[in-house]
């Protein structure tokens, strides 16, 4: 049975014969990252499950694990986890329920809530790291260590260009419809107390 690599591979083949102009490194570079993105997530949340937990709440608790004091603000957890507001909200009920973290007021500035990790969270997540690590461990072990930091170098860089391109076209597409109002502003004015140059005058 062919693998998804392989999959794609053919898959890719066959838009460059239907399309020769297509940009095929490019093509099989995203979606490569893409299905590995998918793999990924499946098999951490596979490593999660047993312990009751989604991948989306473990990576709450490994970001305040992490922190000097285990704590850190909903508002800055948002950027560190890729999820709105309002899902750390809801992430962070079900983790308050359990007793897994806590939510309090920012003792500093009583506007702000902060979320902290829990004895019991913290020892949650060091009985589960292992379950991680050691499948993560075989699945690189096939690249040298220094292959892989390079890797993490060329995929940082490619990272930072598609964040760049996604505010430029984020621009661009903001403007479009301030563009076309303009346009269509202009196209009315002309139509209202003189008609356009070269056209017949309306009977």
């Amino acid at each position: 049975m062919p693998t998804s690599a392989q999959l794609i591979e053919t898959h890719v083949a066959q838009v460059k014969e239907r399309l020769p102009e297509a940009p095929v490194p490019g093509i099989l570079l995203a979606r490569l990252i893409i299905q590995l993105g998918r793999d990924l997530v499946m098999m951490m949340e596979q490593q999660i499950r047993p312990f009751g937990l989604a991948e989306v709440e473990f990576r709450v608790l490994m970001a305040l694990l992490v922190q000097p004091d285990g704590v850190m603000h909903p508002g800055d957890l948002c950027p560190r986890i890729t999820q709105s507001p309002a899902n750390i909200s809801r992430i962070g009920d079900a983790l308050v329920a359990r007793g897994l973290i806590t939510r309090e007021l920012d003792a500093y500035d009583r506007r702000r809530m902060v979320l902290r990790i829990t004895p019991r969270g913290e020892e949650l997540v060091r009985q589960l790291l292992p379950s991680l690590w050691t499948p993560l461990r075989t699945w690189v072990g096939a690249i040298a260590e220094r292959d892989q930091l390079q890797l993490v170098e060329e995929l940082k860089c490619l990272s930072e260009r598609l964040e760049s391109l996604g505010k430029h076209l984020h621009d661009d597409a903001a403007s479009a419809p301030a563009a076309q109002a303009v346009g269509a502003s202009s196209a009315g004015g002309a139509s209202v107390g003189a008609e356009p140059v070269g056209a017949e005058p309306v009977p």
